[in-house]
């Protein structure tokens, strides 16, 4: 559940980032960055994750290490350098450590992130909260709330220093930021900006702070602006909006976005298209380029594509193509290639699965790769922002995070979003849409997070497939005529509910399920992840 204005483009359909896990990789990253924004003099960093965290089973093989650091050293989520940054560490001289402690953790993404160098040290408390996004919970232990969606201000002062730096964020005008918010912390200040200050105007009036003060971006693609009136947030507004407003599902959602992002439908409408050939491209990566590196199987996505189209495989159809591209895009993932996470990176193939196989259904004829030619390109993209309102939804009244709630808050909620995006394809009734999410979500309802050896590999590839084909069949029984009665907010509320049933085993530890069987555990032992 979100605790601000959930956002397509930022919580959703995002980011685009390197595999392989959004949780555990693109969060990470993230805070990595805004971490090495307050201080990059830093010379020194130590990870501390308490051993109840899901960090301390899973950072090394959903590639937490590498993705602090990359963060740390300024380095974008889908920078083509971001597997070397422990390399880059070392060449910088820059010491690494990382610390497991009996600390207790109210979230399983919890990470303190301690800096030293010249300007003194830095302790970070964060929080990867799932799908990507992340909470900044303290800086040197005052309390803090910042989540990447607005620029920050921050400095650290001596006793000499402090007088002038309190004075000139004080002094900045009400345009730039509200100064009550400023954040006195133990050897420095911080203070969050307006989201519509401009990155030249910032720079500009810096120039004659004290020289300790820090410009921190905002790291999220979609600003929060002061004032945002949404339309709806849950799928029962949105139904009463669409009483008054009828309009197809696709369009409601760059109503919602641009009401919450303050960009013109337009902009909405390119942002999307850029996401669906990103999704493309992962597809193409995982047929064509990703290599098995460490992964724990041989690449399948290839050998399925052969398969079907010498005629092998059970039938022609989309669920049979829909395989195929799901399981190439995770592959490209855990390849550390760049990938749309949608929701999040363990469900990152079951949206460009769907997409694409149904597309083909409409004139593009059957490839491996898919062709993407640009008539289809605006019909996609519409399509995709239909998953991404399904998933406002969903962020809104759950979560994403399958520490929280297990698999069924990934791969479920994609199968979801994606149902809704089959429909769409073919029926503009945004009524039909909600019944295929609300009955695909219902379908993978106690799916648990188990993954062997801690990565996103097994059973989540197979897992991403079968979320296609779930996302398939809630669509076509939908279209036929089937409802589930079941309205899917209150469907959205059950699988948080019996997210939170789960025991915590049962959600990304490393502890329960497939992990715990023979082979698994030989696995894990081979891929230098050892069951603890």
């Amino acid at each position: 559940m979100t605790n601000y204005k959930t956002s397509i483009f930022n919580d959703v359909l995002g980011p685009v980032m390197t595999g392989p896990s959004s949780s555990h990789t693109a969060g990470p990253g993230r805070i990595g960055y805004f971490t090495g924004s307050l201080m990059p003099d830093f010379k020194s960093v130590q990870l501390i994750f308490p051993k109840s965290s899901s960090y301390a089973t899973t950072y090394k093989g959903q590639k937490s290490d590498i993705a602090f650091a990359a963060g740390l050293l300024g380095l974008p989520l889908n920078h083509p350098d971001f597997k070397n940054s422990l390399r880059r560490l070392k060449e910088k001289s820059i010491g690494f450590d990382i610390c497991l402690t009996d600390t207790a953790c109210e979230h399983p993404n919890t990470c303190d992130l301690v800096l030293g160098g010249p300007s003194g040290r830095l302790c970070v408390t964060s929080l990867s909260i799932g799908g990507g996004m992340f909470c900044i919970t303290a800086l040197n232990g005052a309390p803090v709330d910042f989540k990447g969606d607005c620029p920050v201000l921050a400095g650290f002062y001596t006793t000499e220093t402090q007088g002038a730096l309190r004075t000139f964020l004080e002094t900045l005008p009400p345009a730039i930021a509200d100064t009550k918010s400023l954040i006195c912390g133990t050897g420095f200040y911080a203070l969050p900006l307006k989201a519509s200050t401009s990155p030249d105007e910032i720079k500009r009036l810096i120039k004659t702070a004290p020289e300790t003060l820090r410009y921190i971006p905002a790291i999220l693609p979609v600003p929060t602006p002061a004032q945002a009136a949404l339309p709806f947030s849950t799928s029962g507004a949105l139904t009463a909006f669409l009483d008054k407003n009828p309009m197809p599902l696709w369009q409601a959602a760059v109503e919602y976005e641009a009401a919450r992002s303050g960009w013109a439908a337009e902009k909405v409408l390119s942002y999307s298209k850029m996401l669906v050939k990103t999704m493309h491209q992962s597809i193409s990566f995982g047929l064509l380029d990703a290599s098995n590196g460490e992964s724990l199987t041989n690449r399948s996505a290839r050998s399925m594509a052969a398969a079907a189209s010498a005629g092998r495989l059970l039938s022609a159809s989309p669920y049979q193509n829909g395989a195929v591209y799901s399981t190439a895009v995770m592959e490209a993932s855990n390849a550390m290639g760049v990938v749309v996470a949608g929701p999040t990176a363990g469900s990152c193939g079951v949206l460009p699965g769907v997409l694409f196989a149904l597309l083909q259904e409409t004139g593009i004829p059957p490839s491996f790769p898919p062709v993407l030619p640009e008539k289809a390109l605006e019909q996609a993209a519409k399509a995709l922002l239909c998953a991404g309102i399904i998933g406002v939804f969903i962020a809104e009244q759950a979560t994403f995070a399958a520490e929280l709630c297990g698999c069924q808050a990934e791969n479920g909620a994609a199968s979801a979003m994606a149902a809704a995006m089959a429909v769409s394809l073919v029926n503009e009734d945004p009524i039909l849409s909600l019944r295929a999410a609300s009955t695909a979500l219902q379908n993978v309802l106690g799916l648990i997070c188990d993954p062997v050896a801690c990565r996103v590999e097994i059973p989540c590839i197979s897992r991403n497939a079968m979320s296609v084909s779930n996302a398939l069949t809630s669509a076509e029984m939908t279209l036929g005529g089937y409802d589930s009665q079941i309205p899917l907010d209150q469907t959205i509320e059950t699988m948080y509910r019996v997210g939170r049933q789960l025991p915590s085993e049962l959600r990304c530890t490393g502890n329960g399920g497939l992990c715990l069987t023979p082979a698994a555990l030989a696995m894990a032992k081979n891929a230098g992840q050892p069951h603890e």
